[in-house]
């Protein structure tokens, strides 16, 4: 990647190099500090003319009038190499947004990033036509579009009347199709529930893979209408709807609608194969900082119990979640496969779970322990303290063993904790020295075979001069486990994941 220079006052070098269609430059990111006038972009428009090697350009620290954005889309119209463009400051509004989108319309984009763009409806009703004639362009950022809002998304999503703006009124059609988009980001665009029923209501949204919503106030009701998206969006791998402000009964309207996601593995991937063949798609979800409660956590339980596939399950910052919650989460995981699910072809119910900044302690450990195929636990800021590091000292001294009382002479990894972690974060949960010579001490023994990484920045005790002797020991006895307790350090082998 090549950056724009401090102090450098024109682009001419970087003209240059794209008009002699310079193989190392591949993309492209111009700093405030580099002028980039009009007259600047439709130089470097005409160098792009002859270039296939740029795919990548990010100049959105600089102000684009309408006039300048058309000089964009002239280039994505004849430019066949560019793959990824961020153009225009907060400035462009939807004057910026309606020209370039002339051009996005007959580009080979994959990747449009228009967060912080001053985006609002009449911007989306030409996105929406722009989308339903662009099959390469799969991921398209909004964020931090406030002005978009329900009717914005509304329109983007083609279910509209596209003269409600003030605009032509010519509208879109009643049912507008996005040839290729799969990854939609509409981070703190003011939504609320009603938008979420509006893209619910798009055939559009059976065809996303990636969701994220995060930042935009749906409240109670918007659990429930992200339910309603979830019923539909049968291709869904990750949705993310962090300081959405659910609440417990909005977390426990979505925690219900997780259960029935099973759906054909070849309909997910667009193949065509065996049609009896079917599968569950493990879902992706981050509900971090939504004020989820007890009530969400017995639903998301339910959920489980019910055969939800959660390949990773985010619950982070949510303060009203104890300890006893997440152990009866724990518990769930360690103990039910839900119907239809044989325990060899199952896998995890939840492979990724983090329950940093709730309540979560002494129970939960003990409980997540014996959580089948859990892979990563990250507890940072719980606070364990004393009780939560004897207890995970514990289950780690015993980890490892197998039982043989499955029938038929199977062992069972499950009765063994931890045993499948890969990666265990406890930073910041209150451990002092004696408490991490109890943990440090059931790793060098062998505790969680499998473990690869752990993280234990930010505690009292590796603060102390007596730390480094332990960590020491204990790298002596795990050579391949990589410990993290300090910005930048990483004491052990590094070793890749899977």
């Amino acid at each position: 990647m090549a950056w724009g220079q401090a102090g450098a006052r024109t682009i001419d070098d970087l003209v240059r190099r794209i008009a002699g269609n310079d193989p190392t430059l591949t993309s492209l990111t111009i700093l405030r500090q580099r002028r980039f006038t009009h007259d600047d972009v439709a130089s470097f428009v005409r160098a792009m003319a002859t270039n296939t090697n740029l795919t990548e350009l990010y100049c959105s620290s600089h102000p684009a009038a309408p006039h300048t954005a058309s000089l964009f889309a002239e280039m994505l119209t004849h430019s066949h190499s560019m793959r990824s463009l961020c153009v225009g400051d907060s400035s462009f509004g939807d004057d910026g947004v309606v020209e370039l989108a002339r051009g996005v319309a007959a580009s080979s984009l994959t990747h449009l990033d228009l967060s912080n763009k001053g985006l609002g409806q009449r911007g989306a009703k030409a996105l929406a036509a722009a989308l339903a004639a662009a099959p390469s362009l799969g991921h398209l950022q909004l964020n931090s579009n406030p002005l978009l809002g329900d009717a914005g998304l509304r329109t983007l999503c083609g279910i509209g009347d596209g003269g409600a703006d003030g605009s032509s009124g010519d509208g879109l059609a009643k049912v507008a199709i996005w040839a290729g988009l799969r990854v939609l980001e509409v981070q703190r665009c003011g939504v609320s529930a009603d938008g979420v029923r509006a893209l619910a209501a798009s055939p559009n949204c059976a065809r996303l893979h990636v969701l994220r919503l995060d930042g935009n106030s749906l409240g109670p009701e918007g659990g429930a209408a992200v339910g309603e998206l979830l019923q539909i969006s049968s291709s869904l791998r990750e949705l993310s709807l962090r300081q959405s402000d659910l609440g417990d009964l909005g977390g426990e309207a979505l925690a219900a609608a997780l259960v029935p996601r099973s759906i054909s593995v070849t309909q997910a991937s667009g193949g065509v194969s065996d049609p009896a063949a079917h599968g569950h798609i493990p879902l992706v979800l981050d509900l971090s900082e939504c004020g989820l409660g007890s009530q969400s956590m017995a639903a998301l339980r339910e959920a489980i119990l019910g055969g939800a596939d959660l390949a990773l399950l985010c619950l982070a910052g949510n303060t009203a979640v104890s300890d006893a919650d997440v152990a009866a989460l724990g518990t769930v995981l360690g103990t039910a496969l839900g119907p239809g699910r044989r325990k060899a072809e199952s896998g995890a119910a939840v492979a990724h779970l983090d329950v940093s900044g709730t309540a979560a302690g002494p129970q939960a450990v003990s409980a997540l322990s014996l959580a089948e195929g859990l892979r990563h636990l990250s507890m940072v800021g719980c606070p364990l303290g004393a009780g939560g590091a004897a207890a995970l000292a514990s289950s780690l001294a015993t980890s490892g063993v197998e039982s043989t009382e499955c029938g038929k002479g199977e062992s069972s990894a499950a009765a063994s904790p931890w045993p499948e972690l890969q990666e265990l974060c406890i930073s910041g949960t209150g451990l002092d020295m004696e408490d991490l010579k109890a943990v440090f001490g059931a790793l060098a023994a062998g505790g969680a075979p499998k473990l690869k990484s752990l993280e234990v920045g930010a505690n009292p005790g590796v603060r102390e001069d007596a730390f480094q002797v332990l960590l020491g020991s204990l790298r002596d006895s795990r050579p391949q486990l990589a410990v993290y307790w300090r910005s930048g350090d990483d004491l052990g082998t590094r070793v890749q994941g899977q």
